[in-house]
């Protein structure tokens, strides 16, 4: 099967995510990529929630929760938003008060829209090659719940954190391999 089949799996290196984090700014004309990547780890937002938002629909945030409705449930949605996350949109803010969007477009030709989801997963995917990591728009929503069971996060709030169904789906969602699994054997020291 060729790389196409890959699947798009959790960073399971938090150095990594600060390094793909710097070469999102570093070959990239416009620091939205870098600050994407930020607040999609920061949040665990779908991309096309995140892209969807709108400085507008911060001015709402009760204390630093953000209320938005899902794209692909309908469902509505609580997110948490970190003190980075905030920040992060407040410089967006200060340094694009021209936009509506928090990820516009700057070029002519998509004025006034956000990025699209297939730009995105193509810088994405770009920085994770120089890492040799197979990543995308989908691996900052699912970096967070890896590392989070790491640091002992039960399995049921983060299904109840993702809108799954099930805790198998989140299990398999957060990118819980073999190789976790001996990690927990091999950590036996009784």
């Amino acid at each position: 099967m060729g790389d196409f089949m890959k699947k798009v799996e959790p960073v399971r290196d938090k150095e990594k995510i600060a390094e793909i984090e710097a070469l999102l700014r570093k070959h990239n004309t416009s620091p939205i990529y870098g600050h994407l990547w930020v607040f999609l780890n920061q949040t665990a937002a779908r991309v096309t929630d995140a892209l969807a938002l709108r400085f507008a629909d911060f001015d709402k945030v009760e204390g630093n929760v953000l209320n938005i409705k899902e794209k692909k449930t309908g469902k509505t949605r609580s997110i948490m938003l970190t003190t980075r996350a905030l920040e992060l949109v407040a410089q967006r803010r200060a340094d694009n008060p021209g936009h509506e969007y928090i990820f516009e477009v700057d070029s002519n030709r998509a004025k006034g829209k956000p990025i699209s989801r297939v730009t995105v997963s193509a810088k994405f995917k770009e920085a994770g090659e120089i890492l040799n990591l197979h990543i995308a728009a989908h691996s900052p929503r699912k970096n967070l719940g890896y590392h989070a069971l790491k640091r002992g996060v039960s399995l049921p709030t983060l299904t109840k954190l993702y809108g799954h169904s099930s805790q198998a789906v989140t299990l398999a969602y957060c990118g819980i391999m073999d190789k976790d699994i001996e990690d927990v054997y091999n950590g036996i020291d009784y």
